[in-house]
């Protein structure tokens, strides 16, 4: 770990929770060096056996928070903001273990929210690739306030490991729920887009991890429950898109998630296709 250095007004948080590395740790924080924009590392070690160790030496300050037990992701989050809270760094960037920054990602965000001082929240389209690097889909989401926030009532259209946001941001919508398991991050964007702007970049500034046992699959029952009683907290009577979203949830429940991955692959090849 880094000697804790001096804060200044660019500084970016990146919060990486982590529980039990499988050996993709090294990957992710690599991806995280030379974004052209100063940068604290700041890894919750969940209750790991054996503790997380940084792999390599880094220029960037690295700080590891740990809990003794497991405590779910919500609680790692929760440890990783107060503790960025406390040292007043400006702004908070998501990545997950296993996923990778593209090369200037984080400097194209912070632009983003210097030049646009009322969006508080910004995130990006996400590539999806598996462990023999194989592209498995590309997600490319709307772009402004309003179609995001009539997109959340039936999809996501905010990826947890490819936003940013602005620290100050939990004076007003709070820090993670621990009531929604495995879905923290929808209720999080929710509370965040009431209250603010929120934007997404168009460019994929993020290559996700596409792992079957990842925590989407694991517990997949236990998010589909979760984002329906997202889905009921934010319900709007007068908007169909809140509808939508409910009928498309119930119809997740019976619907193989392989069926979703596949139409989602085939998507994104038609896009590439319709592209060239």
């Amino acid at each position: 770990m880094s000697e804790r250095a001096s804060t200044d007004s660019r500084t970016i948080a990146v919060l990486i929770p982590v529980f039990n590395d499988d050996g993709q740790l090294d990957a992710t924080l690599r991806s995280i060096e030379d974004q052209r924009v100063p940068v604290v590392v700041v890894i919750v070690d969940d209750g790991s056996d054996p503790p997380i160790a940084v792999p390599h030496p880094s220029r960037q300050e690295i700080v590891v928070l740990r809990h003794d037990v497991n405590r779910g992701i919500a609680h790692a989050l929760n440890t990783g903001l107060a503790y960025i809270v406390d040292r007043e760094i400006p702004y908070v960037a998501r990545i997950d273990n296993g996923d990778r920054c593209a090369p200037g990602r984080l400097a194209r965000q912070w632009n983003f929210l210097e030049q646009n001082p009322s969006v508080y929240l910004v995130g990006s389209a996400v590539e999806w690739r598996d462990d023999e690097g194989r592209s498995r889909f590309t997600r490319v989401f709307p772009t402004t306030h309003d179609t995001i926030v009539r997109a959340l009532h039936h999809t996501s259209v905010l990826i947890h490991a490819a936003v940013m946001f602005r620290t100050n941001v939990v004076r007003s919508a709070g820090m993670y729920s621990t009531a929604y398991a495995a879905a923290q991050d929808l209720d999080f964007f929710w509370r965040i887009a009431r209250r603010h702007q929120v934007a997404n970049l168009p460019e994929t500034l993020v290559v996700a991890r596409f792992d079957p046992a990842g925590i989407s699959m694991r517990r997949r029952r236990a998010q589909l429950w979760s984002t329906l009683r997202i889905q009921l907290a934010f319900f709007r009577p007068s908007t169909w898109a809140s509808y939508y979203g409910i009928l498309k949830t119930l119809g997740r429940f019976v619907v193989p998630y392989s069926v979703i991955v596949a139409v989602k692959g085939a998507m994104s090849r038609r896009a590439r296709i319709e592209a060239t």
